[in-house]
């Protein structure tokens, strides 16, 4: 895995750059779009990061995505947010994100730096990881979109939600509802509870799922959970689409 990934081509409007991270003591690649008049005049820029997914890096999605960014008023940022950007899974990449790759953003860009200028996204690994950490961090970022976000890593190790029967979803919730292990310190479903008063009312969470994907019962499952605690949110199914970023945007 590589931690600078330059695209072959890029969109109009986005620029491929790097960021030093003290942590690993290296350069790190991210990819940005600035508005077309970005450079216009002296006013500040919400901004948008999305996280790609599994094995992808920093140029991965950037034209899939460039239906949202495009002609928004609004900075978007790819990082390269692997955990296997190296030989191992348990690189502290939460770390870089929040503590390097952020205060760098908006030091060198016109941003809002607050919590109504900031939102994040990001598709299957990506989605999990932006609905975690706008749920962990709920006074950094005002929205979060999950397109066919990876749960199960977050529920608890061996959940048995991946690929499961969509029709078994609600049997399967009812039954993790039953577990204490599923409400542990960490879970992503007790740090939702730990933070549902934060969240109720000051985070817009949109949430992006196929009917034919792998992960609709993770998906399902949480949208349940935020259900039960009247936590608003947007729970967008797309019938008969799978893993697919494209289909679901």
């Amino acid at each position: 895995m590589k931690f600078i990934n330059s695209p072959t081509e890029s969109p109009e409007n986005v620029i491929h750059k790097t960021y030093y991270s003290q942590l690993m003591a290296r350069d790190i690649g991210y990819n940005i779009y600035l508005p077309p008049d970005y450079n216009e005049n002296g006013e500040k820029f919400p901004v948008s990061y999305h996280l790609h997914g599994w094995t992808g890096n920093e140029s991965s999605e950037v034209w899939a995505m460039e239906k949202i960014y495009k002609g928004k008023q609004e900075i978007t940022v790819f990082p390269n947010n692997s955990p296997v950007i190296e030989k191992y899974e348990k690189l502290p990449i939460e770390f870089m994100f929040i503590n390097e790759l952020m205060p760098h953003i908006e030091r060198e860009y016109k941003t809002i730096s607050a919590h109504s200028g900031r939102s994040i996204s990001g598709f299957s690994m990506g989605g999990g990881m932006a609905f975690n950490y706008a749920i962990k961090y709920p006074e950094l970022f005002s929205s979060v979109t999950a397109y066919a976000g990876t749960y199960h890593h977050y529920y608890h190790k061996g959940s048995g939600t991946v690929g499961t029967d969509p029709k078994k979803a609600s049997e399967l919730y009812a039954d993790m509802m039953r577990e204490e292990r599923y409400f542990d310190e960490g879970n992503i479903l007790c740090l939702i509870r730990q933070n549902a008063k934060k969240i109720r009312g000051s985070l817009d969470i949109n949430m992006h799922i196929g009917t034919a994907d792998i992960l609709f019962c993770d998906n399902e499952i949480l949208h349940l959970y935020l259900d039960s605690l009247h936590i608003p949110h947007k729970y967008n199914i797309f019938e008969g689409a799978g893993h697919e970023l494209e289909r679901i945007l």
